[in-house]
Formats: structure tokens, C-alpha cells, sequence
């Protein structure tokens, strides 16, 4: 039966599904061959790197076995290189040893040689002896001649053998004493030669090491000569010095005499009647006389009659070998002036001790006495001075009570006094007539001015009491302080000023202060009248020893011809009714100033003014700011 079309593309699609079915299939097995065969190669070529890895490591291990290897082998060859150097070393030691050997023993066989040349040539006699023995081994050519013995009748014998030391300590002493202390010596020791000469020996033995034996050497020095030159030498001595002793003599003398000469005492020799016979320089110069004119002549010229009968006396005391000493007495001189002089007398003796003249030495001493006088009379006047400071210390205190009673007994009826009229003024005022009332008013200005010149004139007092303690006063400082305490009193007024650069003195501040307040106060004083004040104060050259300040003014002035009244306590050159004043105030700057080794002064001319001065002493180190 025929086949529809519809079938036919039925089983097609059907046929195509199952070929796509079966080329998957064969497909996915394929992949997975592939991937099979990819794993496999991907194990390969990491077990390929693995053992590429392995084979590295074997390779830089055996590097490194290598390398270790051929440190090896250089440590081998280092350390052979260095037993090789060492192996050097030793032998070069070894030949420098035998070299030191060689020439030790050159210089062993040198050292007997020099020794045998001067054991030969020695000076002194050499004994070698045996130490155990004690049996001479050597003799040197020296005390072969010296003694006289030939060297075969020394050698082989002991020391106490020998014929010339026969006389020496015994053989077996000497022997001990080198068996204990090594050493012995003899010295001045007597020997008789051969020929029968008489020496002297110096014996010295040793014992020393040669090798491995012990040995002993004797050195027999000839002392003969040497004892003679010494004598001889001794001889000399004693005739030198028989000669010094006269000589040490005869300078004794000379020295006594230039001592007498240059001398600054006189010093007088004279005999037991009083007859001068030496006189030096300085008896010449105190007394006037020349040696010429007193050798031989009495001393008595020289003595006023008063004092005779004492030299007389003291002539007597030393003839019987007596001292006199530091005797004042006066004395007289060529040109007949009377001197102090101190005496001291000794005694001359000759040999067996008999008194046969008189040394005196005078001191001229008028110028130490006029000193003990002066001395006296400064004690007297300390005791004028202590009794005055006493007697002026009971009036001080008089002052002050005196000050005390004014200070207190007159103020006090003053007070009353202006109290009384004021309460008249107060109370009665009103019913008195104007000429009362002028005559209350001038009794109050009275008792004011009283008061005021109380108060001035304890202040005058206590001005030459007062202690000044000095300081560095800086006048620019204090001038306008003082002008400005001054302002009330000025006050309306119109004062040119004129202040220049001021010195700093040394100075008591507080005294200085009211100096130059009772100055500048006078100055704003005496310029009332003036409708323009000046007042000029400055310093002026005062030289090197004080500083000199001044104060003008262009006020009233003062007639010159009484300038030397102005500082005296009460002094006045102008009414109380044209300037008011105690006339205290300059006497007051005199005193301090004064008190400070300064001065004051002052100039002017009637109606045009006054210029006053004061100076004040420098005092080292000061500041100096202007003038």
C-alpha cells in the first residue's frame, strides 16, 4: 500500500531525530576522550614538572656538595699553605738560634778575652781561687810585681800560705765569712814584699759563679802611696790651718774695725784716766770733733760740770770690771749744744785679765727723746681732749634740755596767747574798734612769728647735733621735688626757671635738702616784688677738689658791703615788714654746709639780685652729670 506523503515526512523526521541522537552520543564520547586524554596529559606534565623540580633540587644540591667540597679543599690547602709557613717559621728560628748561639759564643770567647786583657792589664792584684778548695787557680801580672813572687810559687797554695799574708786573718776565718756573706774585706792591711818593702793593702774578696761552678776573686789594691799622699796631705791641712787661725785673726780685727767705722753709735776707746784713745766716724758726726782732735785728750770736754761727778763714779764701776749698760745722760757738742745720749761701758782686759781700758758706746738719742716728750704731750692733750668732749657732751645735754623746755615751757604760753585772742577776736570782736582789732591781730602775728622762730632756732640746734650721713645726691632729682613743694607758695605768680644739668654729691640728703630749701625759698622770697621772676640755679667750675653750685635770683639783692653778715643767726639786711624771716634760715645753710667740709658765699647789688654759692667736697667714684 502506498506510502502518504504525510507518513513519509514523518519517518524522515523520525530517522533525522535518530541520527542526531546517535551523532551526540557519539559526540559526548568523544568530548569525553578528549577531556580524558586532556587530564592525562595535564598529570604527565605535572608529574614531568615534579621531576624537573626533583632533578633542580639534585642539581643545587649537588652544587652545593660541590661547592662544600672545594671550600674543603681550600681550607685544605690554607691549612697546608700555613703548616708550610710555619714549618718556615721553625727553621727561621731555628737558624736565628743557631745565629744567637753563634754569636753568644763569639761573645762569650770576646768577654774572656776582654776579661783576660784586663785581668792582665789590671792595676790592682787579682787572686782567682777555688771555692770548694780555696787553692789560688789564677794570678794576674799586677801582684806578681807587687809582691815580688813568681806566679808558680801562687798558684795551687791557699791565701794564708802565701808568705806576704801571713798577717791577714787567718785563712779558715776568711773562708767562713765567704761561706756566709758571699763577701770579706780588709782594709790597711800591712804586707811585706820579697824584697822585704813595707805596704799597705786593700783586700776585697767575692764569690761569683762561672758556669756551673762557684769561684772566688781577691782584689789587692796598693794603698802606700795613697796613705802617704795623704799624710802628706793631712801635714798640709793642719799648716793650713795654723795659717787660716791667723789670718781668721788678723780679718777679725779688720772687721771689728770697719764694723766700729761704719757703726751708727759712737764708739769710744779710752784709758782708765779718761784719756781718748780711738774715735770713729760717728763720734765725729755726733759730737764734731775729729779723731785728730780727741786721740789723746781727756773725755771730760765733752761733759757738763753737772755731770762730772757721775763719770767719775761709772769709771770707777768698770775699772773694777764692771758693765754699764743703756746709761742716759746729756752730753756736749763742739758747737756747745747739750745732747741726749745712751751709754754703754764695757771693760777692756788684756791676756791675764786685768782691766786696762774702757770701750763706750754712745747713742745719740735727742730726737727719741723729743719724741717720748711729744708722746707725753699728745697724752696730755688726749686727756684736754677727753675732759672737753666730756664737758662738751654735759653741755649737749644742757642743749637738750634746754631745747626740750623751748620745745615745751614757751610754746605753750604762745598757744595760750593766740588761743586767748582768738576767743577775744571771737567773742568781742563785733563791739571792738577797728584799731583793737589791728592791735589783736598784730599780737597774733607776733605770737606766730614767736613760734616760728622757736621752731628755727631748734632746728639750728639740732643742725650741729645731728649725725650727717653721707650718700650720692642726685641734684636733678631733688631740685624739681623741692620746686614743686615750693608750688603752693608760688601759686598766681609767674617764675621763669632756669635749671641747668646738676651734679650728683656726696652729701647728707636730708640735710642737703633743707640747704636748698632755705636757698630757693629766699630766692621766691626776695622776687615777690618782680611782676617776671628768675630764678637761675646750676653749678660752676669748682675745681678738682669740690663741686660748686649756685642758686640767682632777679629779686631785692643785698648791699654788698654787708655780705659777711648774711649767714650769722639773726642777721637781717631788710625790714620784717618788706620780707618776713627769723634771719635762722642762712645761718642754718652755713653750719651744714660747714659740717660737710664745704663752703658758702654770696654776691648781689641792691635791686638786682643775689646770687648765693655753696661747695660740697668730691668724693671718689662720684657721678659727675653736668658742670
Amino acid at each position: 500500500m502506498a506510502e502518504t506523503s504525510g507518513e513519509s515526512l514523518a519517518r524522515d523526521e523520525s530517522n533525522i531525530e535518530q541520527n542526531k541522537d546517535s551523532q551526540t552520543t557519539r559526540n559526548g564520547l568523544l568530548i569525553a576522550q578528549i577531556v580524558s586524554r586532556t587530564e592525562q596529559a595535564e598529570t604527565r606534565t605535572e608529574q614531568a614538572e615534579t621531576r624537573t623540580e626533583q632533578a633542580k633540587t639534585r642539581t643545587e644540591q649537588a652544587e652545593t656538595r660541590l661547592e662544600q667540597a672545594e671550600t674543603r679543599t681550600e681550607l685544605a690547602e690554607t691549612r697546608t699553605e700555613q703548616a708550610e709557613t710555619r714549618t718556615e717559621r721553625a727553621e727561621t728560628r731555628t737558624e736565628q738560634a743557631e745565629a744567637r748561639m753563634e754569636r753568644s759564643e763569639e761573645a762569650i770567647r770576646e768577654s774572656e778575652l776582654n776579661y783576660r786583657r784586663l785581668f792582665e792589664a789590671a792595676r790592682d792584684g787579682i787572686l782567682i781561687l777555688d771555692a770548694d778548695t780555696g787553692r789560688v787557680t789564677d794570678v794576674n801580672p799586677f801582684l806578681v810585681n807587687l809582691l815580688g813572687y813568681p806566679e808558680n810559687e801562687i798558684v795551687g797554695k791557699t791565701v794564708g800560705e802565701l808568705s806576704p799574708f801571713k798577717d791577714l786573718v787567718s785563712n779558715q776565718t776568711m773562708w767562713e765569712r765567704l761561706q756566709r756573706d758571699g763577701y770579706a774585706r780588709y782594709e790597711n792591711q800591712p804586707l811585706e814584699t820579697r824584697d822585704g818593702r813595707a805596704i799597705v793593702v786593700e783586700f776585697v774578696s767575692n764569690v761569683y759563679r762561672a758556669g756551673e761552678k762557684k769561684a772566688i776573686q781577691c782584689n789587692i789594691r796598693d794603698l802606700t802611696e795613697r796613705r802617704r799622699s795623704e799624710a802628706r796631705l793631712n801635714a798640709s791641712f793642719r799648716e793650713i790651718g795654723v795659717l787660716k787661725s791667723a789670718l781668721d785673726e788678723h780679718l777679725d780685727s779688720i772687721r771689728l774695725a770697719a764694723i766700729v767705722e761704719s757703726s751708727q753709735d759712737a764708739i769710744i776707746g779710752k784709758d782708765l784716766e779718761g784719756v781718748v784713745t780711738s774715735w770713729n766716724k760717728s763720734a765725729e758726726k755726733i759730737f764734731g770733733y775729729t779723731a785728730a782732735e780727741m786721740k789723746g785728750t781727756s773725755l771730760m770736754r765733752l761733759i757738763p760740770s753737772e755731770f762730772r761727778g757721775e763719770e767719775v763714779q761709772i769709771l770707777a764701776k768698770v775699772k773694777r770690771g764692771e758693765k754699764i749698760e743703756h746709761y742716759d745722760t746729756v752730753r756736749l757738742t763742739k758747737d756747745g749744744r747739750r745732747i741726749d745720749i745712751s751709754v754703754t761701758l764695757s771693760p777692756i782686759k788684756d791676756i791675764a785679765g786685768n782691766v786696762v781700758g774702757v770701750s763706750k758706746i754712745a747713742r745719740d738719742i735727742t730726737e727719741l727723746k723729743a719724741a717720748e716728750k711729744l708722746r707725753e704731750l699728745n697724752i696730755g692733750l688726749e686727756q684736754s681732749v677727753a675732759e672737753r668732749t666730756e664737758q662738751l657732751q654735759a653741755v649737749n645735754q644742757e642743749l637738750e634740755a634746754f631745747s626740750y623746755s623751748v620745745s615745751h615751757d614757751l610754746r605753750a604760753p604762745l598757744r595760750h596767747l593766740v588761743g586767748f585772742v582768738a576767743m577775744l577776736h571771737q567773742d568781742a570782736g563785733p563791739t571792738l574798734s577797728e584799731k583793737s582789732l589791728r592791735y589783736l591781730e598784730t599780737i597774733s602775728q607776733s605770737a606766730r612769728r614767736m613760734g616760728k622762730l622757736i621752731d628755727d632756732l631748734l632746728a639750728f640746734s639740732r643742725t650741729g647735733r645731728a649725725g650727717v650721713k653721707k650718700s650720692e645726691v642726685n641734684l636733678d632729682l631733688l631740685i624739681p621735688e623741692i620746686v614743686a613743694d615750693l608750688s603752693g607758695d608760688i601759686s598766681g605768680r609767674k617764675i621763669n626757671w632756669i635749671i641747668h644739668p646738676l651734679p650728683v654729691l656726696w652729701a647728707d640728703r636730708a640735710l642737703l635738702r633743707q640747704v636748698l630749701i632755705n636757698l630757693i625759698s629766699n630766692s621766691v622770697k626776695f622776687t615777690g616784688g618782680r611782676t617776671e621772676a628768675t630764678i637761675e640755679i646750676g653749678p660752676i667750675p669748682g675745681g678738682d677738689n669740690e663741686n660748686v653750685t649756685f642758686i640767682r635770683d632777679n629779686g631785692a639783692g643785698f648791699d654788698p658791703r654787708y655780705a659777711g653778715k648774711l649767714f650769722g643767726v639773726f642777721q637781717r639786711l631788710h625790714s620784717e615788714t618788706e620780707f618776713e624771716g627769723t634771719g635762722i634760715g642762712l645761718a642754718n645753710v652755713e653750719r651744714i654746709i660747714k659740717r660737710h667740709g664745704g663752703r658758702v658765699w654770696a654776691e648781689g647789688a641792691v635791686d638786682v639780685g643775689a646770687t648765693f654759692f655753696f661747695s660740697i667736697p668730691k668724693h671718689e667714684g662720684a657721678i659727675i652729670n653736668g658742670g
